[in-house]
């Protein structure tokens, strides 16, 4: 298939996807006292459009007149009342006011939260009471955290460059850590060394480096590298420390509030957006913790926020046609990023592992399922693969393993070091830096991306510039890779497509059924394959992706693109915005909602960075 016919099929499913679904955010522990709150707000200058170009790209698109002034009533600042007086109609919910409101606590959340406070220089004015992080789960960084274990990864795909953080060589620190530090959590200090523009000096350095990487942990943990030899790729649980200790530095915890939003609406007022909120039993929206499940709507809250964040993840797996409901419910078919139904019976509840509880969910599902299928051709496949291999061969014996693994795919192996060329991962600050450096700037990939004023053209180049259904080499023929083993025969390659399942009868699987407990044997399946092939299975593992669709559900394509009004692509119905990624005057977005501005790595943690970068610049012309 032509990359152009690729991208007619995708934008296909992006224009006929429309599944509505529920929106998670993270509420605001900031405003502790009404007055202080008051006090907080007269303190400030009344905040003028933030917007700028933002504010005359959006009148441009909706015929508003470029002028609009917009100003803030020191008076319209709240806290919640959650008294007896309240009625059932969140009209009548008084609200909780926050300058700064970001919908979503993953990757693009979390590190525009520690941008806007933690920069120094920009964004003058934002503190920890003028923010709040709306989002349905209990963590911050939950589902990365909790997907990527899923999946089996060791070691990021992205370099140690793109981290949550705000300076560059942040997560390179932590390349020195003893054991101690790795379980401690300890900082380290800046060990980054200084460029050498020789050739025998960039040797020398690279093989410092790789001397550092090489020293002997004390535990089967630390003794695999913190990054890996090829394009220092942070190991998956040091990275996810770095995460834990930008939380803790910016205090981001205490600005969460677990909660879900149901409504946004931009319409109603000059100087701020309506938000409604349904909070988490226990959280009332002001991190006082009285909210309550046994009144029908003590949990339900109402935020006004001068600007907004749209930071949202996908939530929306792509299932085959062949896979219904039955199949997910009982369990035969599990998505790696459904982490409802992949991890539903963890004791953390909503889907919630760490990394070792995950673990330890995959080697007792290896006691039980002796035979499994994952399908899908990229890297979170062959992660998975090779996890559930390399735990078969640690529990049985090496030359007969315990398990058999089917790893089904419809195209051959292709190896791709990243999902999308590194030009578009570069910032402008590392443009920059390029361009004082005698280099080029701002790479030609992103100046023609920015140049085009067709969003039908962008979204194809978005469409060939990120190929899905890629491994990385290392991932591939490196060692203890997927072809060593294919060839010793710990893993078996199918490329093909799946045709057609069948549940079969106990009395026709008992005589083989390996399970001492003759009722596993009534959940074995039978898949036909597209090359003729036949394969009986215990479980399918799905690691085919997520939909086409844009994320947000019915707050994105009804409150903001059917009722607002805000404009979106006829092509492809992802929002049309301005270079500082503004939808509306005071609606931001960031990840897959920003890709028509920010290109094929808006959805990466490279595109938090780029998204963050462009989202500050519009918050320092307050």
């Amino acid at each position: 298939m032509t990359s152009m016919s690729l991208s007619w099929t995708m934008l296909v499913l992006l224009s006929t996807c429309s599944r509505v679904t529920s929106f998670t955010a993270f509420p605001h522990n900031s405003i502790n006292s009404n007055a202080n709150a008051i006090a907080s707000a007269k303190t400030r200058s009344s905040p003028r459009s933030s917007y700028g170009k933002c504010a005359r790209f959006y009148g441009a698109l909706n015929g508003h007149s470029e002028s609009q002034n917009i100003v803030l009533d020191d008076n319209t600042v709240h806290t919640n009342i959650n008294d007896s007086s309240n009625t059932n109609t969140s009209s009548n919910i008084k609200p909780i006011h926050v300058p700064w409101l970001i919908v979503g606590g993953g990757i693009h959340g979390v590190h525009i939260a520690a941008r806007l406070l933690g920069s120094e220089g920009k964004g003058a004015g934002i503190n920890p009471d003028d923010l709040c992080i709306i989002d349905g789960n209990q963590h911050l960084l939950q589902m990365w955290k909790s997907r990527t274990a899923n999946t089996g990864m060791k070691y990021l795909r992205s370099s140690a460059g793109y981290h949550l953080d705000i300076e560059e060589n942040s997560l390179r620190r932590m390349r020195h850590l003893t054991v101690g530090e790795q379980n401690g959590e300890q900082e380290v200090s800046n060990t980054s060394s200084v460029e050498v523009k020789t050739r025998k000096g960039r040797k020398r350095r690279k093989m410092n480096k790789h001397k550092a990487n090489k020293t002997k942990m004390g535990t089967k943990a630390s003794q695999e590298q913190i990054f890996s030899n090829d394009y220092e790729r942070p190991r998956l649980d040091i990275f996810n420390q770095h995460c834990d200790a930008v939380i803790e530095k910016y205090e981001l915890d205490r600005l969460h509030r677990q909660g879900f939003v149901t409504a946004i609406d931009p319409c109603g007022s000059d100087d701020h957006v309506r938000l409604e909120v349904t909070m988490a039993s226990s959280d009332n929206g002001t991190g006082t913790g009285t909210g309550t499940s046994s009144e029908e709507n003590a949990n339900k809250v109402v935020y006004t926020a001068e600007h907004i964040v749209l930071a949202l993840g996908n939530d929306d797996p792509s299932y085959a046609e062949w896979v219904n409901k039955e199949d997910i419910e009982s369990g035969l078919v599990r998505h790696l990023l459904d982490d409802v139904h992949f991890t539903s019976s963890s004791s953390s509840g909503f889907g919630f592992t760490d990394s070792k509880s995950s673990r330890d969910d995959n080697h007792s599902t290896i006691k039980t399922k002796t035979k499994t299928v994952i399908v899908g051709g990229g890297i979170s496949a062959v992660h998975k693969a090779l996890e559930l291999a390399n735990a078969s061969k640690s529990t049985g014996n090496t030359s007969s393993p315990s398990q058999e693994i089917h790893l089904i795919s419809r195209h051959p192996l292709r190896e791709q070091q990243f999902d999308t060329h590194q030009d578009w991962m570069m910032d402008k600050a590392a443009a920059k830096r390029s361009l004082d450096g005698g280099g080029f700037g701002v790479p030609k990939r992103q100046r023609q991306f920015s140049q085009s004023s067709c969003f039908k053209e962008r979204r194809q180049i978005i469409a060939n510039q990120r190929v899905p259904g890629t491994v990385t080499p290392a991932v591939n023929r490196g060692e203890h890779g997927l072809r060593y083993a294919i060839e010793n025969g710990h893993i078996q390659w199918h490329q093909a497509e799946i045709l057609e399942k069948k549940i079969l009868l106990l009395e026709e699987h008992q005589k083989t059924c390996p399970h001492e407990d003759s009722r596993d044997c009534n959940t074995c399946m039978e898949l036909s394959l597209s090359n003729g092939e036949k394969i009986e299975v215990d479980e399918i593992l799905l690691a085919t992706g997520f939909g086409k669709k844009p994320p947000g559900g019915k707050i994105i394509e009804e409150d903001l693109i059917r009722n607002a009004g805000l404009k979106v692509s006829e092509f492809c119905g992802y929002p049309i915005v301005d270079e500082n990624l503004c939808w509306h005057p005071r609606i931001f977005v960031a990840g897959a909602l920003a890709e028509l501005e920010l290109g094929p790595s808006a959805r990466n943690i490279a595109g938090a960075r780029l998204a963050a970068e462009r989202i500050l610049e519009a918050a320092s012309t307050q």
